[in-house]
């Protein structure tokens, strides 16, 4: 039906889209979901007559859609135009017999495409696009490990800012890239597909111990303007809720116009999976704060792991100020613990080891410890821990498989954070549990201690990090 309905089919392959082969998760060529909205936009565009900006809503990618490795299969799209001028479309495919909606979308021309340039935020995200690089190298610590993604679809270039609910990433563009067979047109209609997903996956480092996948975004509005050589992607996390995390992103030059806006971009955590081999510093601080609130559900506490040089009071000042999201003045007890000065609801507190430190805080009662996993004689141990903390060392060894040394250390670390929190030396410490991943979590009475060991790029040794925080009533072992 001209003008009202516009239904297309296309056949993908490896030989016509050999992009797919840079697409291979859990061993299936999988279309991204970004190729989806291309070919939707297209379709719709078609059926409108307009090429304007478009506005995306209700997106939803609620099917993978699979490439055989060899032959073909067929994509099915379907527009319908609605009076209000707003297009319906849908992405079906013969693998299923083009009776699922794999993707659906509504879609309408972008009325204002301008008020994107108008965005109030603009001197914030100038501001932050100042921010030097921090020490992440994507190609060896994100691709390949923490992101399954390859060839055309690696452009992430480094973080100026990484926590576990926001990061601040700068995306290459590029439009040199083959993207479909020879001698079929390499155009595209929203502008490079390799960069919108990059827009996407950025966002896996800040739940680096798991694989995203997008399922759907509420609203994504395109401006006018594309960014050329390089884009900045802020995104920060709206909610979470078991494995399903919800973000709003916004896509800017670095000038710090804004090109585009993703509003409750939903992603799904479909796989656990750490980093293989050390892990990069800068990952360390989400890790283990995402970790932290799996083992203590319901705590607001806040992570930062730092390298550098300089005083011990200084770096702990800044690392904690980090932690806090705002600067707010600390000051120190006669016994060295620091306080927020004016909110004695709100606890920081640091360790270090070497030119490393870690560095938390929330509501109170809150500590961390570090410690390098430390050989010492049994004896020694169990001096230094006393007979019952040493006893649940020497069973926490026994249940994970661990070494002794790593199992007294860990105890050590908890020791420790009891200490910074200010209970009894002779407090009960029990074990609450030990996850797959090699996590324990301790109790003593109302406040439970995660610990982890982990190793890190350029240190030899391994360490143990533990966090001190006061658990829900619902969580508490009876």
């Amino acid at each position: 039906y001209p003008g009202v309905e516009l239904v297309v089919e296309a056949d993908l392959s490896t030989d016509t889209d050999p992009y797919v082969d840079d697409h291979v998760f859990g061993g299936e060529r999988l279309l991204p979901a970004v190729m989806g909205l291309e070919a939707m936009s297209q379709a719709a565009v078609a059926l409108m007559g307009s090429d304007a900006p478009l506005l995306f809503e209700d997106v939803h990618f609620s099917r993978p859609v699979v490439i055989p490795k060899t032959g073909s299969m067929t994509i099915r799209v379907a527009a319908l135009l609605r009076e209000s001028g707003q297009v319906d479309v849908v992405l079906r495919s013969s693998e299923t017999g083009f009776h699922v909606d794999h993707f659906r979308a509504t879609c309408r021309v972008n009325e204002s495409p301008t008020f994107l340039a108008e965005d109030k935020r603009k001197k914030e995200r100038l501001s932050l696009s100042q921010r030097p690089l921090i020490p992440l190298v994507p190609e060896r610590d994100l691709y390949g490990h923490i992101l399954f993604h390859q060839g055309r679809f690696r452009r992430v270039r480094g973080y100026r800012l990484l926590r576990a609910t926001e990061c601040l990433a700068e995306i290459a563009v590029s439009d040199a890239s083959q993207w479909f067979g020879r001698y079929l047109p390499q155009s595209f209609l929203l502008g490079d597909p390799g960069a919108r997903d990059a827009v996407i996956h950025a966002i896996q480092a800040c739940i680096p111990h798991g694989t995203l996948l997008p399922i759907g975004v509420d609203r994504l509005t395109l401006g006018a303007d594309r960014a050329r050589g390089s884009q900045l992607v802020h995104a920060r996390e709206r909610s979470q809720e078991g494995n399903l995390f919800v973000y709003d992103v916004d896509v800017t030059g670095t000038d710090g116009v804004l090109h585009e806006r993703w509003e409750g971009l939903r992603l799904r955590k479909v796989t656990d999976k750490a980093p293989d081999g050390p892990w990069s510093i800068p990952l360390l601080g989400p890790y283990v704060e995402r970790r932290v609130k799996e083992l203590i559900p319901g705590i607001a506490v806040m992570v930062v792991v730092e390298q550098g040089e300089g005083e011990r009071q200084a770096r702990s000042d800044h690392a904690m100020t980090q932690a806090l999201g705002r600067t707010l003045p600390i000051c120190r007890r006669p016994d060295g613990k620091p306080e927020i000065v004016g909110d004695d609801k709100l606890a920081a507190s640091a360790s270090h080891v070497g030119e490393l430190t870690l560095a938390v805080a929330g509501p109170s009662p809150l500590a961390c410890d570090i410690e390098p996993v430390t050989t010492r004689a049994a004896s020694v141990w169990r001096d230094l821990l006393g007979p019952e903390r040493a006893t649940l060392a020497e069973l926490i060894a026994s249940e994970s498989g661990e070494d002794q040394h790593t199992a007294f250390t860990r105890v050590w670390c908890a020791s420790e954070c009891l200490k910074k929190a200010g209970a009894m030396v002779n407090a009960p410490l029990v074990l609450a549990s030990i996850a797959k991943d090699g996590w324990v979590a301790l109790e003593s009475g109302p406040v439970k201690i995660a610990t982890c060991v982990v190793s890190i790029h350029g240190l030899e040794d391994k360490l143990v990090m533990a966090v001190l925080a006061k658990a829900c009533a619902a969580d508490r072992t009876e």
